[in-house]
């Protein structure tokens, strides 16, 4: 299972160069459709082989995991500086400093605060295979639909505006492959990591048509992701520092014990 999930999170940000790269719209449209195919194809499959292994609820690391913990680390900062420059060029700079106390927090905390046990990054169970499933399925069907209706929105209602589909196309896979790598994460720092890919991405997709009321959306956007973003890097910095793990269950199994410990007072 490690090789297909590790596919299945890659794969999209793979994908997502082929529609930015090519001008061509009936050549992109098809790009589209046979890799949106691919990704739902992937998903389902690795629904259906977990299900065949047992259905049973499994942990485990990606193959290079060590190798995606310094992406990982290096992919925090550079969204961080993206989110500055994006701030800082309409005019939004404030919104930029929680970008900056967060990833700093979570940076920090990962290279200078207390070692904690390593654990297995990745967790599968029904309520994960769901999420995969949705996303494969329906978002995908989302992102096909997306094709026809940009092109409709392009050529026939707004023809004044400046034609950005490779871009629009390009980051509806970069969406996929963070939501997978979302649903799937036991890690609190990988989970932090796809969740700013997330707001970052929606972000830029509300803020398509740049016209002033896009911009101000997007930023009403981001500035909530930010928040959540923020909630999970504080939530980080005190499961490392005080519970000693960066585990998402392992936070719950000791929210879970210290709750029944307070019920049996």
């Amino acid at each position: 299972m490690d090789k297909l999930v590790t596919i299945l999170i890659c794969l999209p940000f793979v994908m997502a160069v082929l529609p930015a790269i090519i001008k061509n719209s009936k050549a992109r449209a098809a790009v589209v459709y046979l890799c949106g195919a691919i990704v739902m194809a992937l998903s389902v499959f690795t629904a259906v082989k977990w299900a065949m292994a047992g259905g049973k609820a499994m942990d485990f690391n990606l193959p290079y995991t060590e190798v995606f913990d310094k992406i990982i680390l290096v992919g925090d900062f550079l969204l961080m500086f993206l989110i500055i420059y994006l701030s800082f060029k309409w005019k939004k700079g404030i919104i930029s400093f929680l970008s900056i106390i967060q990833t700093l927090l979570v940076a920090g905390i990962e290279l200078f605060g207390p070692e904690v046990e390593e654990k297995a990054v990745i967790h599968m169970d029904w309520l994960t295979v769901i999420m995969i499933l949705i996303i494969g399925i329906i978002g995908v069907a989302i992102g096909i639909y997306a094709v026809g209706y940009m092109h409709g929105y392009h050529i026939h209602h707004h023809k004044e505006l400046t034609d950005r589909r490779s871009f629009f196309l390009a980051m509806i896979f970069v969406f996929y492959g963070a939501m997978f790598g979302l649903v799937l994460s036991q890690s609190l720092i990988w989970l932090y990591f796809f969740w700013e890919i997330t707001s970052v991405t929606s972000f830029l997709l509300i803020g398509y048509t740049r016209s002033e009321e896009a911009i101000n959306n997007s930023f009403k956007a981001l500035w909530m992701n930010l928040l959540g973003g923020l909630g999970i890097a504080v939530a980080i910095a005190y499961a490392i520092t005080v519970q000693g793990t960066a585990n998402l269950y392992d936070v719950i199994s000791l929210a879970g014990a210290h709750n029944a410990a307070r019920g049996g007072l």
